[in-house]
């Protein structure tokens, strides 16, 4: 039977999947691409809809990308003796690295979202999903601590 955590853990990693899902179709994967490796090329619409993209947001947005690429995701990518240490180790706690960015740079919109004080209308289709991976991300990395915790 599966425990709570482990069930909070598997349902936020998919809502997460979805927001990284819909960011990346919403603001096209050379922007996401772009957001990463330069982001002065970064459309200035989708540049200004995110605030800007600074350290911490290049940092979470490849993130979205890890996210999307591993076997939460699309599963081109997973723990294997064949990759650097520091891949599987990213790869393994995706969920708790992007939890600790997400809430060293969003806390107040993460915690907006998950207490359901967060106007949803009042924000683009970018914003709600990059809010929605982060946050979602901090449930699962949460949840897979207490999971692993014995």
């Amino acid at each position: 039977m599966a425990t709570w955590q482990k069930q909070l853990k598997d349902i936020s990693m998919a809502l997460a999947v979805v927001g990284g899902i819909w960011m990346a179709l919403s603001v096209g994967i050379t922007d996401v691409l772009n957001a990463i490796f330069d982001p002065d090329s970064v459309d200035a619409a989708t540049a200004n809809e995110l605030g800007g993209i600074d350290f911490v947001d290049r940092i979470a947005i490849s993130g979205v990308v890890l996210t999307l690429l591993s076997s939460a995701g699309l599963g081109v990518i997973s723990v294997s003796g064949s990759n650097p240490p520091f891949l599987n180790v990213l790869i393994r706690y995706q969920s708790v690295v992007i939890a600790f960015i997400a809430l060293s740079a969003f806390s107040t919109e993460v915690f907006d979202l998950l207490t359901a004080n967060r106007d949803w209308s009042t924000f683009t289709d970018i914003q709600n999903s990059y809010l929605l991976f982060l946050s979602m991300s901090v449930l699962s990395g949460i949840a897979g601590l207490l999971v692993n915790r014995n």
